[in-house]
């Protein structure tokens, strides 16, 4: 990774694949010293100290017109996928409540503060809703993460919530808070838009689509990167850019008067 952090800002959000080393069937990276998050907790310096948060593992940040949230999708609350007494067994870190207050206590502040920061940006690992569904040892939707945290992203109105963990690149219409699709556009509506792209460059290979669900507007099966330009306080271009061709596989732009 020294090519790209040497020479680019980045921010880092922790997945399955941090609370061991490398990977999850690996005998080396299931020894004690190696489990818990704990290269990616050695490795990585976030401002969770600084944001109230905890470490690398939830924080937020400014960034110019742009509030961005990280959450953590693995541990530290009801039935988290990689928390304790599960396979991975990572965390807690803080308990099953703190995280959830800390991230209703964040978005309260920055939904406030609209008038100089007017875009809220949620990301986390897992997705909550998307076209493939919660199946065993397949990386599929978090039905634990859409309880825990969807009712303050839809309540403090926030405006995306970007995730991977699926390998693909999809997109949704602007949901509800049970993953119903409110609109078919994007012309200031409400409802926070949901993206997934997982589809950076898995060894395990690209996600196929079976079936989509109703809210899903576009899904691209190919291995590329989002990009999102906010020109102004109400006006966003979305984009997928397919890695092979360096051109753009979807793009979409969003009107939102906050």
């Amino acid at each position: 990774m020294t090519g790209v952090t040497a020479n680019n800002i980045y921010m880092t959000a922790p997945g399955n694949h941090e609370v061991t080393c490398f990977q999850e069937g690996d005998a080396f990276c299931l020894t004690t010293p190696y489990r818990k998050f704990s290269s990616y907790l050695n490795r990585f310096r976030m401002p969770g100290d600084e944001s109230g948060g905890y470490k690398n593992m939830w924080y937020s940040f400014d960034y110019g017109i742009v509030h961005v949230v990280i959450i953590n999708t693995e541990t530290d609350f009801l039935n988290a996928p990689s928390g304790p007494g599960t396979t991975l067994n990572g965390g807690n870190f803080q308990g099953l409540t703190q995280q959830q207050a800390w991230l209703e206590s964040d978005l309260q502040a920055a939904n406030a503060n609209r008038a100089q920061v007017p875009w809220i940006l949620v990301t986390g690992h897992r997705p909550f809703y998307g076209s493939l569904p919660q199946l065993p040892a397949v990386p599929g939707n978090c039905d634990a993460c859409s309880t825990a945290f969807e009712p303050l992203i839809v309540k403090y109105n926030v405006d995306f919530y970007f995730c991977g963990h699926v390998h693909w690149y999809e997109r949704l219409y602007p949901i509800d808070a049970n993953g119903n699709p409110l609109a078919t556009n994007y012309n200031n509506q409400s409802g926070p838009i949901h993206v997934t792209n997982g589809a950076g460059g898995a060894p395990e290979g690209k996600a196929s689509v079976k079936k989509t669900i109703s809210a899903s507007a576009k899904i691209v099966s190919a291995y590329g990167y989002t990009r999102l330009e906010l020109k102004n306080a109400s006006n966003a271009r979305l984009s997928f850019i397919d890695s092979s061709t360096l051109q753009e596989a979807d793009s979409v732009d969003i009107v939102r008067y906050h």
